[in-house]
């Protein structure tokens, strides 16, 4: 780096003067300042906000709730977020049958007697401007009720342009005990604008209760499709139509054991059973039918779902309870698909964590060139990112049919090339792993990123005899991780 000469010779004036007194030190380094800002015209002194953490990867900041959260939604059209909470609290009521109905009795206990805690969950709006609760939108629900889903859902609307608007939409289940049937319930809430009271400007937002009404079991799953609400409730999954304040149900079909997610696409409804695996359905909305079209027969312990897009390909991945990432696709031309009625697993991998929740997102397209975006349809690529239990972000980026082989002859090739971490073999430990014994094999067509980023980082010599092994040229596959890495760059 080039050093003025002016700024060498303050600099040599400035450590002659160390040992006099700190002031003069104070104004010899003001004396430099001066003469840097009048080359070069400006001169700015800049502080960080002290309310955030600079200490993780991401500036991070946290926001005093003093209650367990649970959910947070984004309401698009208000900018605001939704955040579930709850607050524990010790109760010695539990609730009996009494004849033919129920009732909240007292118990009397012993004072050692540890008593039950009962949670009580609200819902409360946040603003962005300062991460701070907006006054009088806090709504709390009754006791014993458990906020099981919560999603922003994108129903038909009369008054908007595009003929849909965004709602916030709860799904609720009492927990009394075993002896009482589980019931729950169905809120839509709608966050409107409303003259700000005086000196209050984040009052301008309120909620607005739409729709409130209970179901005849559990509401465990809640998502949207077509404009309309898609619910799982006990072992059915209903289709609704939000009408004058009112649910109008439209479709319905019978499940297996237990739904606890739901995603669509169009018309296509991808659901997670927490014993049978996932299932896709699709409903017709000129018929006013919900049918089955695929499922995976195989048991799977399922915690998260979500779709795999890659220009016109579609697939569904899926994680469970031993660690596992699982693809699935939907082929009906296949024999092993049994005329389209069953999903064929196409790739899996061992994560070594448990994948909670799934989103996606766009490739981003700003950084790759014209050529390259026209022959892979990067607009039309998503990446599925994911979040585990231990904290941790990753994703998973579909791939052209050359790229995965090549990416694949290098991923074996540096398995044997590199040493390994803890003495784990890279493809032995990301295998797929079952508690049960299973009559397939396992579906590798899932490579670790983490191992073939490895190869950027690896000796000249050795880069250049791994790239004649598969015969490429090192620059090319530098440009084709490095391209991975433009497309994926979100964050």
């Amino acid at each position: 780096m080039h050093v003025p000469g002016f700024l060498k010779e303050k600099i040599l004036e400035l450590q002659r003067h160390q040992q006099k007194q700190h002031a003069e030190v104070v104004f010899v380094w003001f004396g430099v300042f001066e003469e840097i800002a009048s080359h070069i015209e400006s001169l700015r002194i800049c502080l960080l906000p002290t309310i955030l953490s600079y200490d993780a990867p991401w500036p991070v900041r946290k926001v005093p709730l003093r209650c367990s959260p649970h959910f947070i939604v984004h309401h698009l059209e208000t900018k605001t977020y939704c955040v579930v909470t709850s607050m524990s609290e010790s109760t010695s009521k539990i609730w009996k049958f009494n004849g033919d109905d129920k009732e909240e009795v007292l118990e009397e206990r012993d004072d050692r007697f540890v008593e039950v805690q009962a949670p009580t969950f609200s819902i409360q709006l946040f603003s962005p401007v300062n991460w701070q609760m907006i006054p009088n939108t806090d709504y709390s629900l009754e006791a014993w009720e458990h906020i099981t889903c919560f999603k922003n859902v994108i129903l038909a609307y009369e008054g908007d342009r595009s003929g849909l608007r965004g709602y916030l939409a709860l799904g609720t289940t009492y927990c009394f005990g075993e002896d009482i049937t589980c019931r729950g319930r169905i809120l839509i809430f709608d966050v409107i604008d409303v003259v700000p009271e005086p000196g209050q400007p984040l009052t301008k937002n309120r909620l607005k209760m739409l729709y409130e009404g209970e179901q005849k079991g559990p509401v465990t799953a809640l998502a949207h499709c077509c404009g309309l609400l898609v619910s799982a409730i006990g072992q059915k999954v209903y289709i609704w139509q939000l009408k004058n304040s009112d649910l109008v149900g439209m479709a319905f079909i019978d499940t297996q054991i237990y739904v606890h997610q739901l995603t669509c696409i169009k018309s296509l409804i991808l659901a997670a059973d927490i014993c049978k695996s996932v299932f896709l359905m699709r409903f017709q909305e000129e018929n006013r039918t919900l049918s089955l079209v695929s499922r995976d027969q195989k048991p799977l312990q399922v915690y998260g779902i979500q779709y795999l897009v890659d220009n016109t390909a579609l697939a569904f991945i899926c994680s469970d309870a031993d660690k596992n990432l699982v693809v699935f696709t939907h082929n009906p031309e296949s024999h092993e698909s049994n005329g389209g009625t069953r999903l064929i697993r196409k790739g899996d991998f061992q994560l070594g964590s448990h994948v909670n929740a799934f989103f996606r997102i766009r490739c981003r397209v700003g950084d790759v060139s014209g050529e390259r975006r026209a022959g892979q349809n990067i607009e039309r690529r998503h990446i599925t990112m994911f979040a585990t239990l231990d904290g941790s972000l990753g994703y998973v980026l579909p791939v052209s049919e050359r790229t995965y082989r090549r990416f694949s002859m290098i991923h074996n090739l540096l398995v044997q090339h590199l040493p390994h971490i803890a003495g784990l073999n890279p493809k032995a430990s990301h295998t797929f792993r079952c508690r049960y014994r299973l009559n397939t094999n396992p579906a590798r067509a899932i490579l670790d990123g983490e191992l073939l980023w490895s190869f950027i980082h690896l000796p000249v010599p050795e880069k250049t005899e791994i790239a004649k092994k598969i015969g490429a040229k090192v620059d090319d596959i530098i440009e084709e991780l490095m391209e991975l890495d433009r497309m994926t760059s979100h964050f």
